[in-house]
């Protein structure tokens, strides 16, 4: 499927893949622009016969848009069947009026131009917005593009909470989908193990694989000092983004740290080679449901073996892990780790761990773990 839809008085503009089957479907997208916005019903009509809405003008008539559609989600769905019970009736009118309004929603999008700038008054400051929205780095090549208004409000809303760092003294934003840097005890593990290795010597070169958030590229970075050159990788284009907006929340000047472009595990890098790597693993051994479980699920520790067939390429013959997991999957689940570990030639020179309270009544205690590990 073509990605680039054209829209009158705009041109081509890129659709996510997440919603070309939305833009593309009836091939009725059309642009609502400053005055138009007022006719709340026109609009409303057009979205509910299936098109789709782009919204151009002031960011509050758009939420009173917003608004109307959601008072409206009634005239959304079609009677249910009469020759059902009342219960199922009103059960399923309720499900459908809900699954057709998040419908209509997304048909209500906005637009940006090719350097992400929404079309709306006041602009809010987004940066990396189509990365945020999960898109990787340059997908639209130089064109507008299209996000449903609700996935900007969601981003929105992520971005809009701080977590804050004891071991950074300095609070972190997350994305959707990006795992928010809640666990205090996570993190100074893997300080100490940063202290620990700088006591051989700083080290030249450090990856830092599933950056996440940046908390753990941030922290290498103050505790290896300016001289080691940091790069940071992520699966995800949102958690990419999210390190860059980390890295110029908390160092605006500085380019000593690479973040590179979305992908799996050293898909990113080619010859590179490393004195250290970073690696909190995902610990929950349970499949992958949505992306935002992406960096703690590992079905059958297929991530973790499968970062262990490849992590000898990129390191240094004297080079260091620091590996992060936790034994929420139970002791099972740390035999089937450490002996991953020793299949691949490696041998744990040092763990730092911390106990810590969970909220599940079948296990009331976790250990956190960073292993610090050489090849044999």
């Amino acid at each position: 499927m073509d990605p680039f839809y054209f829209v009158s008085n705009i041109g081509e503009l890129y659709v996510p893949a997440e919603y070309r089957d939305i833009v593309f479907a009836r091939a009725r997208a059309k642009l609502f622009a400053h005055q138009e916005l007022g006719h709340l019903n026109r609009i409303f009509t057009h979205i509910r016969h299936g098109g789709v809405a782009v919204v151009e003008g002031e960011w509050e008539q758009i939420l009173v848009l917003m608004a109307y559609i959601q008072r409206h989600k009634q005239d959304l769905v079609q009677q249910p069947d009469r020759n059902a019970k009342r219960r199922d009736r009103r059960d399923s009118h309720r499900r459908s009026a809900s699954s057709a309004l998040k419908e209509a929603l997304a048909r209500l999008m906005c637009w940006a131009d090719a350097d992400g700038i929404l079309q709306v008054e006041p602009t809010p400051v987004l940066p990396y917005l189509l990365e945020l929205a999960g898109e990787p780095t340059g997908v639209n090549e130089g064109k507008p593009f299209l996000l449903p208004l609700i996935k900007i409000q969601q981003i929105q809303d992520a971005l809009a909470e701080v977590y804050p760092i004891r071991a950074l003294d300095a609070s972190l934003v997350a994305s959707e989908n990006v795992l928010a840097p809640r666990s205090q005890e996570t993190i100074e593990c893997f300080q100490e193990a940063l202290q620990h290795i700088r006591g051989a010597g700083a080290p030249k070169k450090v990856a830092d694989i599933g950056c996440g958030s940046g908390c753990l590229t941030l922290l290498a970075r103050q505790e290896l000092g300016e001289q080691t050159e940091l790069y940071a990788s992520d699966l995800l284009p949102e958690a990419i983004a999210t390190t860059k907006l980390n890295l110029q929340r908390l160092l605006p000047d500085s380019d000593a740290i690479q973040v590179m472009p979305a992908g799996d595990l050293f898909a990113p890098f080619t010859s590179y080679q490393f004195d250290v790597v970073i690696f909190n693993a995902p610990w929950v051994v349970a499949r992958v449901r949505n992306r935002a479980e992406l960096a703690i699920h590992d079905e059958k520790q297929e991530t973790v073996k499968r970062f262990f067939t490849q992590v000898s390429d990129f390191l240094k013959p004297d080079g260091a892990i620091l590996l992060g997991y936790a034994d929420a999957s139970g002791p099972k689940a740390i035999g089937n780790l450490e002996a991953i570990i020793a299949e691949a030639g490696f041998t744990v020179d040092a763990v730092f761990k911390r106990r810590i309270a969970t909220h599940r009544s079948k296990r009331k205690w976790e250990q956190i773990r960073v292993y610090i590990l050489h090849q044999r």
